[in-house]
């Protein structure tokens, strides 16, 4: 779940700093994608870990109000559903405050497996190296593809992402996240060192610049979209949901990056990781209707 407090800046230190409630929304990094997939048009399904307590009540309805099956969730008993505290900034900035309660990653038992075995892509973020063999090796078996958000949790799994890497299909990432793991490299040399890793291709999104594609002789960049910012919690999730909706449809690459350019310029426009992510024909019409800032090179 995600606490929502509005600031009229970042506190200092020692100091106490009168905030505004703003909210209490369900989050996550997989959570809010797999909602957004499924606003998209995609099935989808959530697997993990939750609480028994009021939190975990709030967040299976709200993947109910997507339509995303959740009978794989891993129900913890005694336990608090984990949870953060987003600091929303002037001008859409926000700092999120991660507190994990729960065991991570969550078990791997015979069903999961076996619908991860049905699934076109599943998507997840580095967790450490044996739970990420089993679970894309259930993945591959059947013919599905994986891919990572390579942010998530990257800082605490860090000595595992290169073994993550070998069995991973799709990847996204920041400019942050892609240096946490490759160093001070330029951009381009630590691309190619995570592709001769095995992905087929790693997506970046960089804010309101837009966001590139590194792919075996491919290179794309996709300018942003100029649109009034509330928030950009969930802004990257809903840009990883857009792009594998449409890598799903088989549209070509450059359309992809920038139709999850156009999605995130949607979700921007509200509060909350989940209020703004658009339906597939709502992100078709802006982008017969808006400009991006530049043309897909």
């Amino acid at each position: 779940m995600d606490w929502l407090l509005k600031i009229p800046r970042f506190p200092e230190s020692d100091e106490k700093l009168l905030a505004q409630f703003a909210g209490l929304q369900a989050g996550g990094l997989v959570a809010n994608a797999c909602c957004a997939a499924a606003r998209m048009g995609l099935k989808s399904a959530w697997y993990g870990c939750v609480g028994d307590d009021q939190l975990s009540e709030m967040l299976m309805a709200a993947f109910h109000s997507f339509g995303v099956e959740v009978k794989y969730v891993n129900v913890i008993r005694n336990s608090t559903s984990d949870f953060t505290v987003i600091l929303l900034q002037p001008g859409g900035q926000r700092t999120i405050l991660i507190a994990p309660v729960l065991p991570h990653p969550p078990p791997l038992d015979r069903d999961v497996k076996k619908a991860l075995a049905t699934t076109r892509l599943a998507y997840t973020v580095p967790f450490e190296q044996g739970w990420f063999t089993e679970f894309s090796s259930a993945v591959h078996a059947g013919g599905g593809k994986t891919a990572i958000d390579l942010e998530g949790c990257v800082s605490q799994y860090q000595s595992d992402v290169w073994h993550v890497l070998r069995h991973v299909d799709l990847v996204f990432s920041s400019l942050d996240g892609l240096q946490v793991i490759a160093g001070d490299e330029p951009l381009d040399s630590a691309a190619q060192k995570v592709l001769e890793c095995g992905p087929e291709m790693i997506v970046m999104s960089e804010g309101e610049r837009g966001a590139r594609l590194y792919a075996p002789g491919v290179r794309l960049f996709a300018h942003a979209y100029d649109v009034p910012v509330a928030d950009t919690t969930g802004a990257g999730d809903c840009f990883h949901a857009a792009f594998i909706y449409c890598l799903l449809q088989n549209e070509n690459l450059a359309y992809c990056l920038q139709f999850a350019c156009a999605a995130a310029a949607l979700a921007i426009q509200h509060v909350g990781a989940r209020e703004g992510l658009p339906t597939a024909d709502q992100v078709r019409l802006f982008m017969s209707t808006h400009n991006p800032k530049g043309e897909v090179k």
